[in-house]
């Protein structure tokens, strides 16, 4: 490959090396080593550019990288400091002051020690750049190397071109035949909606999102395209279609997904369309509670109902321990409302009232610990474990559940092995939770149903909280009878357990 000397690319700083030698100066064979190639070529080059230089004769490798594992010999340097940089360079070692001329760079050296690259460690900002090579370097003959630089450009980012983008309806997408309401996005300028045939249907100065209020309907069958400041964008247009929206938006399950935790909720919803979506949070008292935010989306306008607008919206400040009522509303741009009856949720209590209500100790397959929440305040599933007699803390839940696993006050929960087997109980009410361990028993080994052993249910935490114990039992029930605590007696006091019926009460009071 032949190279050209540097053009005066900088001119102030290219006079005073004009006579440097460039590549096509290399010296006849049996001369001092010099460099033989460098790229990227000389001239302009991207901001991620790494240096890589070839050397007619393997280098000194202690001369190409210094003790910091960097190159002082083969080095980048900005226009503005490359006299002082090529001046320190001749030295036999940089000060602390004269590193900082250098752009920093990782150096990393061929195997055969003919080449070098350089690679900086932030992308190059704009501006004029010198790759130097010091006539320090040496060869193994210990001739010396002819000194070069060479010279490179990053150009400025270009500006980028203002542009605005639909939002809804979506670009390339349809829209209902009485729209009332065009959203869309542009930082600055005006912003306007325009149809096939030029016309101009609606029109803002924009300012961030933008919503286009068309004074009469769209015309069926056309197709309207936004513009900026007079330039329209083929990307950004829709088609009006046939059918017309006249249905309030519809909410998937009629209800929110509700998430509570100790001082905040979150509450997940999935509309069929558009809407403006507040969720109010209310205690008893009358303290209300409101979090607000526009469900983005694009729904199909016509064909079947999809519930392919979801958001969630949390809110804090809540008390920990305490019941709440949650009411979801929603508008549509058409004017149409919809709200879901209030649901009740309770917060989780900083200590939960979750209490070892009954125990199965009936084989691999049989057995179970029954939990229940005694309130106030809901209790977090995936936060509790058992531990045993042998003081190793085992969660309730093998894997993590995909959605918040809360337990309201009042409701009770199943510990079971992997191998248990819920057909075995069939009075088992639907929708109680049933956490599996990692174990195929309980507590590793299982449930004796001779002497089964004292455990703890915890708060699983660096130091386990406990919540409630079951204090062991021997064999004075009959097979397929549970041990069942007295639950008249409040949480954190010792109970009684007694034996309760044959095939046990799972997710039932006694």
């Amino acid at each position: 490959m032949s190279w050209t000397r540097v053009s005066a690319l900088l001119p102030a700083a290219l006079a005073a090396c004009a006579n440097v030698p460039g590549i096509d100066d290399l010296p006849d064979a049996g001369a001092d080593p010099a460099v033989a190639s460098v790229a990227p070529s000389p001239g302009p080059v991207e901001p991620s550019a790494a240096f890589t230089v070839t050397f007619s004769e393997p280098m000194d490798e202690g001369q190409l990288l210094a003790a910091s594992g960097r190159s002082e010999t083969v080095a980048l340097a900005a226009a503005a400091d490359v006299e002082r940089a090529a001046a320190a360079m001749e030295h036999a070692q940089l000060s602390s002051h004269e590193r900082e001329l250098l752009v920093a760079a990782s150096a990393d050296v061929a195997p055969d020690r003919s080449a070098l690259t350089l690679t900086p460690d932030q992308p190059l900002a704009a501006g004029g750049y010198f790759l130097l090579v010091s006539p320090r370097l040496k060869d193994d003959l210990g001739r010396h190397l002819i000194a070069a630089r060479y010279a490179f450009q990053v150009a400025a980012a270009a500006a980028a071109k203002a542009s605005a983008q639909l939002v809804w309806p979506a670009a390339g997408g349809e829209a209902p035949s009485n729209l009332a309401v065009v959203r869309a996005h542009a930082d600055s300028g005006r912003l306007s909606l325009v149809g096939s045939h030029g016309e101009t249907v609606a029109a803002a100065d924009a300012h961030g999102a933008v919503a286009l209020q068309l004074a009469a309907p769209l015309q069926a069958g056309e197709t309207y395209t936004l513009s900026l400041d007079g330039a329209s964008d083929a990307a950004q247009a829709f088609h009006v279609a046939t059918c017309a929206r006249d249905a309030p938006p519809a909410l998937q399950g009629g209800a929110a997904q509700v998430s509570p935790r100790d001082t905040a909720v979150t509450a997940s919803v999935a509309f069929d369309w558009p809407v403006h979506l507040a969720v109010d949070v209310a205690d008893a008292p009358g303290a209300t509670f409101t979090a607000e935010e526009d469900v983005v989306c694009a729904p199909p306008a016509c064909g079947p109902q999809t519930f392919a607008c979801a958001a969630s919206l949390s809110i804090d400040g809540l008390t920990p321990g305490t019941d709440y009522l949650l009411r979801v509303t929603a508008i549509d741009d058409f004017g149409h409302i919809f709200r879901t009856a209030p649901q009740p949720f309770s917060t989780l209590s900083p200590l939960p009232n979750a209490v070892l209500t009954e125990v199965m100790a009936s084989g691999t397959a049989g057995e179970y610990v029954e939990i229940a929440n005694f309130g106030p305040g809901a209790a977090d599933l995936e936060a509790l474990a058992l531990q045993g007699p042998d003081g190793v803390t085992r969660p309730l839940l093998a894997v993590a559940a995909p959605l918040p696993l809360i337990l309201p006050p009042g409701a009770r929960a199943l510990a079971v092995g992997a191998s248990f087997d819920a057909s075995r109980y069939p009075a088992l009410p639907a929708g109680t939770p049933v956490l599996r361990s990692s174990t195929q028993r309980l507590l590793g080994h299982g449930l004796s149903d001779s002497a089964t052993p004292s455990f703890a249910l915890v708060l699983a935490s660096t130091v386990p909280v406990e919540l409630s114990r079951f204090p062991g039992a021997g064999s004075g029930c009959g097979i397929g009878q549970s041990l069942q605590r007295d639950e008249s007696v409040p949480a954190r006091a010792a109970a009684a357990w007694v034996c309760g019926p044959q095939g046990g009460t799972p997710g039932l009071p006694p």
